[in-house]
């Protein structure tokens, strides 16, 4: 089987699109959120940092592997929330959306020096884990109509397929995301406060 197969593009750019969307829009909403609440206290964690370098440790390289767990398990509880139509799913999705857009609302400095490295990996695989779950709701909504389970898991052949390479490439991303994070992102935030 390939990875990707015919037609993957077409068949899955608007749920792709549509779940990156809900995690971008929701980022603007806790950024925006973040800089209107903490008003005079913006940056403050960038200033505290500045101000006393000796005893502050931005970060240290974390255990990927515990990163990439934990990333995991939240991007598995967002794919499984959408056999409960994607509610879950989409409240998980903007609560981390919201969650860190807030940080960047913030504190810009320390949000591109310590988060940013990689949360846009991180953020695009939550997105993906969404885009699988509205699949899995799509899948379910047909079982319900049709009132026929066999038959309808068979219509959607291709679906498993597409969500089974989506699932492979969010895998991937979070991989990639918790190397990032567990041994780059440190020395970036090191290097941007001139620890």
């Amino acid at each position: 089987m390939k990875l990707f197969e015919e037609g993957f593009i077409e068949r899955n750019k608007k749920v792709i699109i549509t779940a990156i969307l809900i995690m971008f829009i929701s980022a603007i909403i806790g950024a925006g959120m973040g800089y209107i609440y903490n008003g005079d206290k913006l940056n403050f964690i960038s200033n505290a940092i500045s101000s006393n370098p000796v005893n502050n440790n931005v970060s240290t390289a974390s255990s990927s592997i515990s990163l990439f767990i934990h990333n995991f398990i939240v991007d598995f509880l967002t794919i499984i929330g959408g056999l409960v139509f994607s509610i879950f799913s989409v409240a998980v999705t903007v609560f981390n959306g919201i969650s860190i857009g807030y940080v960047f609302g913030f504190d810009l400095k320390f949000a591109c020096s310590t988060i940013l490295p990689h949360a846009i990996i991180e953020y695009t695989a939550g997105a993906l884990s969404l885009a699988i779950a509205f699949k899995l709701t799509k899948i379910e909504i047909d079982i319900i109509k049709k009132r026929n389970f066999k038959n309808t898991i068979k219509e959607h052949n291709i679906d498993f397929k597409d969500i089974l390479s989506i699932f492979v490439v969010m895998v991937i991303l979070l991989a990639v995301a918790a190397v990032i994070e567990g041994h780059i992102t440190h020395l970036i935030a090191v290097w941007a406060y001139g620890l």
